[in-house]
């Protein structure tokens, strides 16, 4: 026994932090204080937002529908989080032949990388659920048996999501590592999952609005699909012991089971995402030669493939541009509409007139909000001085990052610029406009990003993601672009303004 709380102890000293953050100091405290801070506002962020939901469930009487809700979400949102933790936490472990050459089962190791991956994902819970249950809590009269219940909920509604994502998360690890960009699926359910919540973001006020009418139809669906949810309202509000026992052993009996089922494929699959793979070859070493710039941009190209967190930060906006463009093609004749809400008076004719105008403003945003060569620099680290000791001109090297940002960036221009062209009929004219803007505007934009990380580098950065989320030349490059954007925004309002008196 103390063999196993020791080893869980050393486990847990590594990958366990829900906010990243960086003191350079020897005195850690003010880490802590941050932390606690973090913690705080992000409980009353979700407690106001649980407030402003039961605040329409309480003119239908439903407020226990709060309750099915948030399990639902932090459900989901634990699944989602789940998947991408469980590379770290349980695949790819650098200790793994470390554990495995002591004297320890191999059922004990993969115990000890679950309850790990446990422990987070229940931190993690309790940030959601916590405040709903006090919003509950402060609305409703409970009884002594509702903090029981929710207490156990609490414990226990992790394990089946935790279940699930180590599953897909198995599955993911597993195919991913026979194809040479391995986090394609890290990559693209990011991507899905931020696009998500950016539209939750935009109907978010009527979605809450509908919520109080279609309380009961919403609750009814959710828990005749999931059990737990369904096992908790019951419990919540009208307790019964069997019930209670019924729900613990359901979620214990899931937990034994998987461990005994994974723990045969567990190391197998571990074992073969860390094998080299070995190639045949003919005896004969073919060199391909390249110039400079190539090389270079190949390399430039290669390492951004391969940073999941300098993909989606990239991406994001283009991906954005492309919903745009189909949203704008679908949803033309909704856009007079749209306007009139911003105080802007035109009619279809009129618009369709200047849909040149609104996709290079689409250009325009897609090309400001994608900060690619503002990390270049800084995600070279210590490594930045052996590329400039090669016999090649800082311009190349400059130019190749910056050629690697349009070759990321101009597919996805050119996608929407199609779907505009083909959908409106531009003119030719428009046409070439339009594609001479969709080059310049991202040449302009990455330059002034690679300008921005020269002047302000970050080069010794723990890891990627505080290159890309939390360095200077970031900051510097999204605010400024961000600025140029309520500019462009307020000239375009301004344009159809004028032109819709005319």
């Amino acid at each position: 026994m103390k063999k196993l709380v020791s080893l869980i102890k050393a486990t847990m000293t590594d990958n366990m932090n829900l906010f990243r953050i960086r003191n350079k100091d020897k005195n850690k405290s003010s880490n802590k204080i941050m932390v606690v801070f973090l913690v705080i506002f992000f409980f009353f962020y979700i407690w106001s937002f649980a407030n402003t939901i039961m605040e329409q469930l309480i003119e239908t009487h439903t407020e226990y529908v709060l309750l099915t809700l948030f399990v639902t979400i932090t459900t989901i949102l634990t699944l989602v989080e789940g998947i991408y933790k469980s590379g770290s936490l349980l695949f790819n472990c650098k200790d793994d032949d470390l554990l495995l050459s002591l004297p320890i089962k191999k059922s004990t190791v993969l115990f000890i990388r679950v309850f790990k991956f446990y422990i987070f994902e229940l931190m993690y819970n309790s940030l959601f659920l916590i405040p709903a249950m006090v919003v509950y809590v402060t609305n409703v009269k409970v009884e002594g048996t509702f903090y029981l219940s929710s207490i156990l909920a609490l414990l226990l509604l992790p394990i089946i999501p935790i279940v699930i994502s180590c599953i897909i998360g198995g599955i993911i690890s597993h195919t991913s590592s026979k194809f040479k960009f391995k986090n394609f699926a890290q990559i693209a359910l990011t991507m899905i999952f931020l696009v998500f919540v950016f539209y939750l973001s935009f109907n978010l006020e009527g979605m809450i609005s509908k919520l109080g009418e279609n309380a009961g139809n919403i609750n009814d669906t959710i828990t005749k699909i999931y059990y737990p949810a369904a096992a908790y309202i019951k419990l919540a509000t009208n307790f019964n012991i069997l019930d209670l026992l019924l729900f613990v052993f359901i979620h214990l009996a899931i937990f034994t089971v998987s461990i005994v089922i994974f723990s045969n494929i567990y190391f197998k699959i571990n074992s073969k995402i860390k094998v080299v793979k070995k190639y045949k070859t003919t005896g004969k070493y073919i060199i391909k030669k390249n110039s400079p710039m190539i090389a270079l941009i190949k390399k430039e190209l290669k390492k951004f493939l391969s940073t999941p967190v300098f993909v989606i930060n990239a991406a994001f906006g283009l991906v954005l541009f492309i919903v745009a463009c189909v949203l704008v093609a679908l949803k033309f004749d909704s856009i007079p509409m749209i306007l009139a809400e911003s105080e802007v008076d035109i009619t279809i004719e009129q618009l369709k007139m200047y849909m040149s105008v609104l996709l290079f403003a689409l250009i325009c945003f897609a090309s400001l909000m994608s900060s690619i060569t503002s990390s270049m620099i800084s995600l070279e680290g210590k490594s930045f001085n052996i590329l400039k000791s090669l016999p090649i001109k800082p311009i190349t090297i400059i130019m190749a990052k910056v050629l690697t940002s349009i070759i990321i960036m101009l597919p996805f221009i050119l996608v929407g610029d199609l779907i505009f062209i083909v959908r409106f009929g531009l003119s030719l004219w428009q046409t070439l406009m339009i594609l001479i803007a969709s080059v310049v505007l991202p040449l302009v934009s990455e330059v002034f990003g690679i300008i921005v990380n020269i002047k302000h580098p970050k080069m010794d950065a723990e890891n990627d993601t505080e290159v890309v989320k939390q360095s200077t030349s970031t900051m510097v490059a999204v605010m400024t672009r961000n600025v140029n954007n309520r500019n462009n925004n307020w000239r375009i309002r301004c344009m159809f303004s004028i032109k819709s008196t005319f």
